[in-house]
């Protein structure tokens, strides 16, 4: 039995949301869900380590109110059942679980505390996560907010699965009990057609919700067609403990300035018995037919993924374009420094008529005083390329970037290039004068000569299909085209780069002056990175955080290093 820990009060939260407290001997507690400052919470131990326990939250008695000052504007959001204010309003009128959600997401951790203290806690985590490097004078920038707090996802990957969920009524479905839930409720019972995320910390069971105020209203509308459709299939979803089932993963991308959108359904036909392969061609037409689907729908493809590991798809998947091309197109738009200017005195007034209500509320938007030349560049964006999933943030970021870059001279090396976004950007607005990119998904090297070509970069641009780690070290022809270097790019995954990379790079600055645009979605890992490069002779000077994913804990950085 998991032991419970009652009325821990978090001291303070950490990079990825975790809250730290301590147990009566001192022993810290890392925990997970939704922890904030302040907060006293009941903790269930998942993990026990020698210095330290793992935890989630089960129960919050209260939160500290100098820090929550939002609204909750999901139904289905993690909180306090007796503190959910109008939630009567979020459920039918047939509904008797008033006031308390049907299912807990815990993705949107953040919505109850306003955006002006989402980003003050976000600068907090960074200037907690730059301590090891304060010897080195860093100049931290103030943070700079999301152009957009809701609906700004062009991207959202859902599960299907089984959940325990309430209901009205529980039929002839199996009852169950759970902890979690109030005693007096009655109706839990395990739903078989669920599609949302994995719960948190059971990665066999799925929260099942109706919509996401993360993503636009009519990727709102394709989802909860789509969850129709499959739904009365009669088609099973997949079970991961059986690994029996059709339906696996559903993923929407959606063009923010292109109105275009994509749809991939993950399936499992291998356990498909020949009983139902009627109803899935039945639901195939259906899907074809579907007026919503065809208005809102730009293309539609499926991906055929019968392996045990609980991904959209893996090495042996196929996916096949089952309506349009297969792909769609997305822009960044990058505007004249007038009409950012223009911008800029609309956020500020509204800063100005906030800032007395808190602290943070002059911190937001302050990258649209930055002097840019304007231009567009368009992308083409498949099933699974990598594009910055908030478009309107990207053009931000990218934006800052430019700016912090100052001039570029000669060849810009992008090390993790994905579909060539940040280096043909550079490239378009006329920092640089040849790309070299390189990335490990084959597929995005390919929409990365695309993306060249139809912003006529093709002439400019080389792409190479290897990881960095690899192809710096082992790949000779590539090294001798790595010359004339004004500018390095690197914006790796969350864990950071590659010792191989790091030490590229050291070796590489002995040999040419250029400097290094680090983009980080992990300040941890970019404090031992920039730790270890400026071992190297790099030299760090300012620090410039970006949030690109509000209502959640993630946070972007940029660094220039010379």
């Amino acid at each position: 039995m998991m032991k419970l820990l009652k009325g821990i009060k978090i001291e303070k939260i950490w990079y990825g949301g975790i809250g730290l407290a301590r147990m009566s001997d001192g022993k810290r507690i890392l925990i997970k869900g939704g922890a904030l400052p302040g907060s006293v919470v009941d903790l269930r131990i998942v993990k026990q380590r020698k210095d330290f326990v793992e935890a989630h939250i089960t129960h919050i008695h209260k939160h500290d109110p100098a820090l929550v000052d939002g609204k909750v504007f999901c139904p289905h959001f993690f909180w306090m059942e007796e503190e959910i204010k109008g939630a009567e309003n979020m459920w039918p009128a047939t509904c008797d679980l008033k006031p308390v959600r049907k299912t807990w997401c815990w993705w949107c951790k953040w919505q109850m505390l306003s955006y002006p203290t989402q980003l003050k806690l976000k600068q907090d985590i960074v200037l907690d996560a730059f301590k090891k490097l304060a010897t080195q004078n860093i100049e931290f920038l103030p943070i700079v907010g999301s152009p957009a707090e809701k609906g700004y996802r062009n991207k959202i990957e859902f599960s299907f699965g089984k959940y325990i969920t309430r209901e009205q009524g529980a039929g002839n479905k199996e009852q169950k009990t759970c902890n979690l839930w109030p005693e007096t409720c009655n109706h839990i019972v395990l739903s078989d057609r669920s599609i949302w995320f994995h719960k948190q910390g059971e990665f066999s069971k799925i929260v099942d919700i109706e919509r996401c105020g993360l993503i636009s209203e009519g990727a709102n509308e394709v989802f909860t067609r789509i969850k129709q459709l499959c739904f009365k299939s009669g088609l099973p979803v997949y079970d991961q403990k059986t690994h029996q089932g059709f339906f696996r993963h559903l993923a929407i991308r959606e063009g923010f300035h292109t109105d275009q959108l994509l749809v991939n359904l993950s399936v499992s036909e291998d356990n498909l018995k020949q009983s139902k392969t009627d109803k899935r061609d039945h639901l195939l037409e259906i899907f074809k037919q579907d007026d919503l689907l065809q208005s809102k729908v730009t293309t539609f493809v499926i991906t055929y993924n019968n392996g045990l590991a609980d991904t959209i798809r893996n090495e042996q998947s196929e996916t096949k374009t089952f309506r349009g091309d297969g792909y769609i197109y997305e822009k960044l738009i990058f505007q004249k420094s007038e009409k950012i200017s223009e911008k800029s005195e609309e956020r500020t007034e509204t800063s100005e008529k906030s800032s007395s209500q808190h602290p943070a509320s002059s911190i937001q938007h302050l990258a649209f005083s930055i002097q840019l030349p304007a231009s567009s560049i368009s992308f083409r964006i498949s099933p699974f390329s990598f594009f910055q999933t908030n478009t309107l943030g990207a053009e931000q970021l990218f934006s800052l970037a430019m700016h912090m870059t100052g001039q570029v001279e000669g060849t810009i090396l992008d090390l993790y290039c994905g579909t060539g976004s940040i280096g043909l950007s550079f490239l378009k607005a006329g920092k640089g004068e040849k790309l070299i990119g390189i990335e490990i998904v084959p597929e995005a090297i390919a929409d990365a000569w695309y993306n060249a070509k139809i912003n006529g970069l093709e002439n400019q641009v080389l792409f190479v299909a290897d990881p960095a780690e690899k192809a710096l070290t082992t790949n000779p022809e590539l090294r001798v085209k790595i010359k004339d270097i004004g500018l390095v790019i690197v914006d790796p995954p969350r864990d950071g780069l590659h010792k191989n990379v790091v030490n590229f790079l050291g070796e590489l600055k002995k040999e040419q002056d250029f400097k290094l645009l680090y983009i980080s979605c992990n300040p941890i890992t970019m404090v031992r990175d920039i730790e270890l490069l400026l071992t190297h002779g790099f030299q760090i000077k300012k620090i410039q955080p970006v949030d690109m994913f509000p209502q959640t804990h993630h946070i972007e950085c940029i660094g220039i290093l010379n």
